[in-house]
């Protein structure tokens, strides 16, 4: 345990060795505060929906006169209690003061009378997917989740081998299939239209915009080809060794990763040295070191 020194923030282990942090907890409830902002300002005035055990919520909020934040809660709990034990301990943690800080904010946003005045549904649809995006995607970076949806798919993984982001899609086309029924195919639509923007927004408060691109080159001028990416690009190269099926001749493969505006330099370099190279270009998530992200964040 790390006490309060000066401006440093206390922080915990687990028994897990997974850090508790203050940051990671403040980020979690910033994210469940733009969840529900974007819920109770954009989506249910819209009467669509979001995505996971929230969408369940707001059409039982539709059918009855229980309060959002009341169904939410009643719902996300049994799920809670039942899978806790199947997610790592900070997981849980975090997810639950995220269950439980969406519940607050959105009674207490309730009771306030503001309106957007958004009069085009598709514009809420576009509007809600991508604030609720940005909350959960920031719920995601500090380590924990906006709800019980995450837990039940890990319960159905256990259980019954169903991959994690199966069992989401399953939810989320039930959840639509209810909205239809009991709403009807225009609102259904927008919200799909919602929810694809929200996961792409999830997406990219998660991995970041600028994805980078991991090219290995195959080349008989490898040396000299890397030897101009390092002085040119700044950009370190590796080797590794391979050996043709074909040709049975031994050459060492260029691996180099870069940013997208980058790319068209890096193949003149390329290209210019050897017209006859061989490359492959591949979308990478996320790059830690040198160059790159940092690795100082605490897992």
């Amino acid at each position: 345990m790390t006490l309060f020194n000066g401006n440093k923030v206390s922080e915990q282990h687990n028994n897990s060795g997974e850090k508790i942090s203050f940051k990671d907890i403040a980020g979690v409830i910033a994210g469940s505060l733009i969840i529900s902002c974007g819920i109770q300002f954009v989506i249910v005035p819209a009467r669509i929906l979001t995505g996971g055990i929230t969408g369940l919520a707001i059409i039982l909020h539709f059918l009855t006169v229980y309060p959002l934040w009341v169904w939410y809660i009643g719902l996300n709990i049994p799920v809670f209690i039942a899978g806790y034990k199947l997610v790592s301990k900070r997981f849980a943690l975090y997810s639950l003061i995220g269950m439980l800080s969406i519940s607050g904010f959105l009674a207490l946003i309730d009771t306030i009378n503001v309106s957007l005045g958004l009069n085009d549904i598709l514009l809420s649809a576009l509007l809600g997917g991508t604030i609720n995006g940005l909350g959960v995607g920031l719920t995601m970076v500090y380590r924990g989740s906006s709800g019980g949806l995450d837990i039940l798919a890990a319960i159905v993984n256990r259980f019954w081998g169903v991959s994690l982001g199966t069992t989401i899609f399953i939810c989320n086309c039930f959840i639509l299939a209810v909205l239809l029924i009991t709403s009807n195919l225009e609102l259904t639509l927008y919200s799909a239209i919602g929810m694809f923007v929200s996961s792409k927004m999830v997406n990219a408060v998660n991995t970041g915009v600028d994805a980078k691109k991991t090219v290995m080159i195959v080349s008989n001028k490898s040396e000299e080809i890397a030897a101009a990416v390092m002085n040119n690009m700044h950009r370190g190269c590796t080797f590794l060794s391979g050996r043709g099926a074909y040709t049975g001749s031994s050459e060492d493969i260029i691996v180099v990763t870069t940013g997208k505006t980058q790319l068209p330099r890096l193949k003149e370099i390329i290209f210019h040295i050897d017209p006859n190279a061989f490359m492959t270009i591949n979308d990478t998530v996320e790059v830690y070191g040198k160059g790159f992200k940092a690795s100082t964040m605490h897992f």
